[in-house]
């Protein structure tokens, strides 16, 4: 289901911002006016912390991985503390998902070419030429009319972003930690050791060794449970490719939103 903040967005300025650019090849504008800007609208949302659920800290207690038995010392441990993941902010700057962006961007495109065309203007390319003008235009006109507006870039489609591929847009990952389990570091070391004894036969106080020996081994485990120092607690890390931002400027166009050919 598509965010409801997208539809505070919208591409439309840019779209006419290019079209008007796009224009002065059939219009030069008049000396004094002001400059285009082909500014998108800005792309960057506030996300609740996925670690903390925007709480600003965590809570852990420890359940059994092992190390609770009789030899024990202490009753079970429960940490509360700063989410490392947000540091505390309970959210975090991400940039909007681009799949949804996308069906927002297809629409606004819809809105400004019903426009165009209503008012009887022709397309060139992804331009519109008012009527009146079309007809006096040559081919190379036009050609520098449709590259002038420029295209979409394929892979973002106008956005200049794209979703993360290495954490599908969530903008984090599981932690690395092999032994991280829920935010505790659970290690096991194991120790062994034998022990030798001698069989014998007590007679009136005095001790006769039979000569018989008898080892016995034997295998100990220590559970260790303590914070785990990669995730502290949170149980995942930032996305190392996005940084937690959930996309990245389009690799395709550098964050342009168009065809490198057009400039």
């Amino acid at each position: 289901m598509m965010s409801f903040l997208l539809f505070a967005i919208s591409f439309l300025p840019f779209f006419e911002a290019r079209n008007t650019a796009a224009n002065y090849i059939v219009s030069p504008p008049e000396e004094g006016a002001a400059e285009v800007r082909f500014e998108r609208p800005v792309l960057e949302l506030v996300s609740k912390c996925p670690a903390c659920e925007a709480e600003g800290v965590v809570v852990l207690e420890e359940t059994d991985f092992g190390q609770i038995n009789a030899t024990r010392l202490g009753k079970a441990k429960r940490i509360r503390q700063k989410c490392s993941f947000c540091g505390g902010k309970k959210s975090l700057v991400t940039f909007m998902n681009p799949n949804e962006l996308e069906v927002q961007i297809a629409r606004d495109f819809e809105k400004y070419k019903a426009t165009h065309l209503a008012k009887g203007e022709i397309p060139v390319g992804n331009a519109f030429v008012p009527n009146a003008s079309y007809e006096a235009l040559d081919r190379k006109k036009l050609k520098l009319i449709e590259k002038t507006y420029g295209d979409a870039c394929r892979s973002c489609h106008w956005s200049g972003i794209e979703e993360c591929g290495k954490c599908d847009g969530r903008g984090y990952v599981k932690c690395p930690n092999g032994d991280c389990k829920g935010g505790w570091a659970v290690t096991k070391n194991t120790t062994s050791y034998s022990k030798t004894s001698s069989g014998g036969i007590r007679n009136h106080g005095s001790y006769n060794s039979s000569g018989s020996t008898r080892r016995y081994s034997r295998k100990e485990t220590k559970v260790t449970v303590q914070l785990c120092p990669d995730c502290e607690g949170a149980k995942m890390i930032r996305c190392p490719k996005c940084l937690g931002r959930k996309a990245e400027v389009c690799k395709k166009c550098n964050g342009l939103g168009m065809k490198q050919k057009n400039f």
